[in-house]
Parts: structure tokens; C-alpha cells; sequence
């Protein structure tokens, strides 16, 4: 399978040999912002499915995934407690313009997990000035299960056509992948 995927990639770079290599000036000016989804906590006992957000600036990428407590936003309340988790990653990344529409991104970051106990017993409201609210149960996290990672790995982000970036990221404790707006050519860059 990897390697079919190289010789796919390999003959898609050979078909555009007419454009330009690694041109660093196509980072400027370009402004983007997305989500994600995929699983956080990799190759941790908390390994669980996540969402997130993602920013570009002048080629600069940084995200954000988090998983769990699966039960914190659970509506009903009941006399029971949950074992849960949370995995939680900050990665930062510069993306190397190999091609006009490939970009690649050595990226380094941080990663969080632990688990804890929710307690369905409980409800709390959060409320916002459009009235707007959110219930949700008690999360305590359980003392010694707090970990700390080392986030390395790398993103590939394909633009098929100009306003939008999609992107896959593999690091040593998270796979996920997204989609992005490319925000500066939607304003006329």
C-alpha cells in the first residue's frame, strides 16, 4: 500500500514538472482557518476520537485536538458515575510549498492525557449573552493519571482548488485530518 502511494504521489509531481519547486513566496499573504477530526491520545491507554481547529498565517500552521469526557455533555441526570478520559494536542507546523498545490509540514507539539471520574449526579448550566446554554455533568480527573508527550510527526495539505486546504497529520500520538478555508484568496489575495 505505502507503495503505491509513493509512485501516486511521485507521478502526480512528475506530471506538474512544469510548475515551480518550493516557492517559498507563495507563504506569504496566505491566511487560513479550519476543523479537524480524527484520534487523539495514540498509542496511550486513552485513545479516543477528537475534534478540533487549525490556523495558517504566512505558511505557519498550528491545531488544536481534543478528546473527551464522553459523558461531560451527556444531558440526563442520574445517580451514576463514569469512567472517562480526555486526550488533549497542540501541534505547530511551517508547511514547505513543494508544489503549487502541495504542502508538507515537519510539525512538533504537545500532547495531554488522562482519565477521570464524571458524575452524571451533577449538572451545571453555562449560559451566554444570546441565550444560549449548556448543561454539563462534573469531570474530576484522577489523581497520577495526568501524562505528558513529546508531539512530532508531519501534515500533508493538498488544495484542490483555491479556497480550500485539505490536510492530513500523522504524529507519534495523534492521525487526524481536516479541512481549511483558505481566507485569503476568498478576500482577494
Amino acid at each position: 500500500m505505502k507503495k503505491h502511494l509513493f509512485l501516486a504521489v511521485l507521478m502526480a509531481v512528475a506530471m506538474s514538472a512544469n510548475a515551480q519547486w518550493f516557492d517559498f513566496s507563495s507563504n506569504a499573504g496566505r491566511y487560513g482557518a479550519g476543523f479537524n477530526l480524527g484520534m487523539a491520545g495514540v498509542k496511550t491507554e486513552y485513545m479516543d476520537l477528537g475534534t478540533g481547529i487549525s490556523l495558517n498565517v504566512n505558511g505557519v500552521y498550528l491545531d488544536v485536538l481534543k478528546a473527551g469526557p464522553n459523558h461531560k455533555y451527556d444531558n440526563h441526570i442520574e445517580d451514576k458515575q463514569y469512567n472517562d478520559s480526555t486526550a488533549f494536542h497542540i501541534n505547530l507546523g511551517y508547511q514547505i510549498p513543494v508544489l503549487p498545490w502541495l504542502r508538507i509540514a515537519p510539525m512538533v507539539g504537545y500532547c495531554q492525557t488522562n482519565a477521570g471520574i464524571t458524575d452524571a449526579s451533577t449538572i451545571n448550566i453555562n449560559t451566554d449573552r444570546d441565550n444560549g446554554f449548556d448543561f454539563y455533568h462534573d469531570y474530576d480527573v484522577t489523581p497520577g493519571t495526568r501524562r505528558h508527550y513529546f508531539n512530532a510527526g508531519v501534515g500533508l495539505f493538498v488544495q484542490p482548488i483555491r479556497w480550500v486546504d485539505i490536510y492530513a497529520i500523522g504524529t507519534l500520538h495523534a492521525i487526524y485530518g481536516g479541512i481549511s478555508v483558505n481566507i485569503s484568496s476568498i478576500f482577494g489575495n
